[in-house]
């Protein structure tokens, strides 16, 4: 657990200070007791506790299969079923040069981090316990004191909250004034559970969504291209197209759909930079400093 995150770290229930041992943290106001699992404190409260997919929602191909196969299929996935999206150098670099982009002893929180690495003055947080998590927590209700965090990380997380008026008020509640954010969202892509998807932006609605909540924008683009875009929605469009009206058979078509969709995504080599690529964008980016009151 980094050093950092102990001082900062806040009961999720009751926003109280914590108290910590070897195998929990408890918290000094209300009493609530969570646990810590390899050195991870699970800050989740059982009414947010962390969100699962929901069978009707689920649109892989690995549970047509009998159990004994899926560790086969989790090991060999990216060579069944290709990423259908194309990042740049440019928007590849974009996350680690926000994060370096801070002083030393600054804490950055980096919300829905899965198992990325940005740096020493970064905390990790997400729904379950991946490697380099620092806390499990969700964002609708993060375990964080007010004004904690010198910057804040969203990077295709937003359309997976289920809450999102919840989780900008949060991020302005731990975000200290003048402190700012990288915010990632999906504009045209696919449904992808994570484990749900609830929504979309524009890179105008993005920045018009951030002000609403005392974010100054500062800085927008593409992280994702048109043509990443195209070969994610032509993918899925070939498959329910040929697979006549069966959701069986749809899982089976689209490992056949994306391959052949894969190539059109390179043509964001160069469409990403297109000073108009903001229309059909597959993703896009925000970088906005909280107002000071």
């Amino acid at each position: 657990m980094p050093a950092a995150l102990k001082p900062i770290c806040r009961c999720p229930s009751c926003l109280s200070e914590m108290s910590w041992n070897g195998r929990e943290a408890a918290c000094v106001g209300c009493g609530a007791r969570y646990p810590i699992v390899n050195g991870v404190p699970i800050l989740l409260v059982e009414d947010t506790a962390a969100p699962t997919l929901e069978e009707r929602w689920y649109t892989g191909t690995k549970r047509l299969l009998p159990r004994r196969y899926w560790p086969v299929v989790d090991r060999y996935r990216r060579y069944l079923l290709p990423n259908l999206t194309h990042k740049t150098r440019s928007s590849r670099s974009l996350v680690f040069e926000f994060a370096a982009s801070f002083p030393p002893g600054s804490t950055v929180a980096n919300i829905g981090a899965g198992d990325t690495d940005l740096g020493p003055n970064v905390i990790n947080l997400d729904i379950e316990p991946y490697e380099n998590v620092d806390v499990v927590g969700v964002a609708e209700r993060l375990p964080l004191a007010d004004s904690s965090c010198d910057g804040a990380i969203l990077m295709a997380v937003l359309e997976h909250v289920e809450d999102a008026d919840l989780t900008f008020k949060e991020l302005r509640r731990v975000v200290a004034p003048n402190g700012r954010v990288l915010i990632d969202v999906p504009f045209i892509q696919g449904y992808h559970a994570s484990p749900g998807d609830h929504r979309r932006y524009t890179e105008q609605g993005l920045r018009v969504e951030l002000e609403r909540y005392g974010f100054e924008p500062e800085a927008s683009g593409v992280s994702l291209g048109p043509a990443s875009a195209m070969a994610w929605i032509g993918s899925e469009f070939l498959a329910l197209l040929f697979s006549f009206q069966s959701a069986r058979a749809y899982r089976l078509v689209r490992l056949l759909t994306s391959w052949l969709s894969w190539p059109v995504k390179f043509a964001d080599l160069w469409l990403e930079r297109h000073p108009m690529g903001y229309t059909i964008a597959s993703g896009v980016w925000v970088t906005a400093r909280l107002r000071a009151v």
